[in-house]
């Protein structure tokens, strides 16, 4: 069952998920993040929130190769953003 998730993000990146650029996140592996979850990303300014906010569907997860250089604890999970913003 899929389950709804919700991160900080930074604006330059929020503004590259909205415009369709950043298609992944590189997140500590602390949700347990799977296929068809969806997760809610809200604009942080590193001191408050700036109220915009976009969904998007994980598509792909990415974990357990630090043989790549992805650390143990970290997870990439390809996204594809929900409805408009």
């Amino acid at each position: 069952m899929s389950k709804v998730i919700e991160k900080k993000i930074l604006p330059q990146y929020m503004y590259a998920v909205i415009n369709g650029e950043k298609t992944f996140e590189l997140r500590k592996d602390d949700d347990e993040i799977e296929v068809g979850d969806h997760v809610i990303l809200r604009e942080w300014t590193g001191e408050n929130y700036t109220g915009l906010s976009t969904e998007v569907e994980v598509t792909y997860v990415l974990r357990n190769v630090e043989q790549y250089g992805l650390m143990n604890g970290f997870c990439i999970f390809g996204i594809k953003k929900v409805g408009k913003d």
